[in-house]
């Protein structure tokens, strides 16, 4: 097991996957949030490729295509990845067990993916009183994404997801979704109440001379139908982005950052519109270094910071604070131990916000904030040539509260509240590979 083949790709490529995890910061206020693990791989290289960033954020552009080399036949695997995770935020309760399945088929210049994650929830809709608890399943949008390899490393991305199941959350739902929202925490559950999207993504990959160095340019469009009822759903309009990068690819170790726009054109959908509305500007950097000449070891380090524009509406039911600034780093290794491959990894994320509005006289202003931090360790285990199995488990901690304070000629009102943020997660990924 080693990933000389990795480090071995060129340039150009090697640059390419160091920079398309910028599309994936993109998400943070596009819609609820999946994956934030970084997700276990059946090998080596493959967790060399993959970018915490992507792991991290949902939405991201596949990587195959543009960081490898190109196959000389055709691949295909299967990934299953059940997983059960509960947090406690103060005295609120929250649970959640779902089966992540993946197929994937990768021809010489094309990547094919399918992903979708039947679940269920379990949570507290209230931080006070009684907690009365509702559960609720489903399963996320069925997404496909076509990613075909143009010129030398240039990518074109068709995708396409269906709305999901179901569609809408019904208001003691969101509560419960909302008891626990923020960008802090991982939940599965926040894939229910997606509408259905279509979209496409070009990314334009140039060499600078011969010394590692090149740039990256990406553009999009997606376009999300409108959805019927009178339910609570997540509704992004027609949404636009853009973005530059540049990629240093060295012996042993490869550099990258990016910054992209985006841009949504929506509306609030008579208040059960969850998406916030406007864009966002995100910025993201990575550095993967390799130890060792037989290269059986890595380190990954990666962080962005994606900042909200023209935000409409940052106060939503499935949320516990209003939508802001999320920033976060991931450090990850494989370390081998024999056949294995030990994988460690440390999170930290961190939201927070400042809102104000005006009404009836009174001026009420909202500082909001959270942190997370998630170890986790994992072991790669291969049986045989074709299976891996991946057992993982994590650990979260952290905090989040709100100060809100109301102004108005009579009176001057203060509220705060500090909860605490415990979580634990155990997941188990087997993965076939032809």
């Amino acid at each position: 097991m080693t990933i000389r083949a990795t480090v071995r790709m060129s340039t150009v490529n090697v640059a390419l996957a160091a920079l398309t995890v910028a599309s994936a910061t993109s998400a943070v206020h596009a819609q609820p949030r999946t994956q934030v693990r970084p997700a276990s791989s059946s090998s080596v290289p493959d967790r060399a490729s993959d970018s915490l960033i992507a792991a991290v954020l949902a939405d991201t552009l596949e990587l195959a295509p543009g960081s490898r080399a190109p196959a000389r036949k055709t691949r295909q695997s299967v990934t299953i990845r059940p997983t059960m995770r509960s947090y406690t935020v103060g005295n609120i309760d929250a649970a959640e067990q779902g089966v992540y399945t993946s197929f994937v088929t990768r021809y010489p210049r094309a990547t094919l993916r399918l992903d979708v994650t039947p679940l269920t929830f379990r949570g507290d809709t209230s931080r006070t009183g009684n907690r009365p608890q509702v559960s609720f399943g489903g399963m996320s949008p069925v997404s496909g994404r076509l990613d075909l390899r143009v010129r030398s490393a240039d990518t074109l991305r068709f995708f396409a997801q269906s709305s999901s199941s179901p569609g809408a959350l019904s208001v003691e739902d969101a509560q419960a979704l909302g008891a626990v929202g923020t960008n802090t925490l991982d939940l599965d559950a926040a894939s229910l109440g997606l509408t259905a999207r279509v979209g496409t993504r070009y990314v334009l990959t140039h060499a600078l001379g011969t010394s590692g160095l090149s740039l990256s340019l990406r553009g999009g469009v997606e376009y999300d139908p409108k959805p019927s009822g009178t339910d609570v759903v997540s509704w992004r309009g027609t949404t636009v982005r853009g973005g530059i990068g540049v990629a240093h690819a060295g012996m042993g170790t490869t550099l990258g950052s990016s910054v992209e726009v985006t841009q949504s054109f929506t509306d609030s959908l008579d208040g059960r519109n969850q998406f916030p509305g406007g864009g966002s500007v995100n910025v993201d950097a990575r550095m993967l270094h390799v130890i060792g000449r037989e290269g059986m070891s890595l380190v990954s380090l990666n962080a962005f910071y994606s900042r909200p524009l023209n935000i409409e509406r940052p106060n939503v039911r499935t949320r516990l604070i209003p939508i802001g600034d999320f920033m976060g780093v991931t450090a990850s290794g494989a370390l081998p131990v024999g056949p294995l491959s030990l994988l460690p990894t440390m999170t930290v994320l961190r939201e927070s916000s400042r809102t104000g509005s005006t009404a009836s006289g009174t001026t009420t202003r909202r500082d909001a904030s959270g942190t997370t931090a998630v170890t986790a360790l994992g072991l790669s285990i291969p049986l045989g040539r074709h299976l891996t199995v991946t057992p993982e488990g994590g650990l979260a901690f952290g905090s989040v509260g709100q100060t809100s304070t109301s102004t108005s000629v009579i009176r001057n009102q203060r509220q705060t509240f500090r909860d605490s943020i415990r979580g634990r997660y155990l997941t188990i990924e087997i993965s076939l590979r032809d």
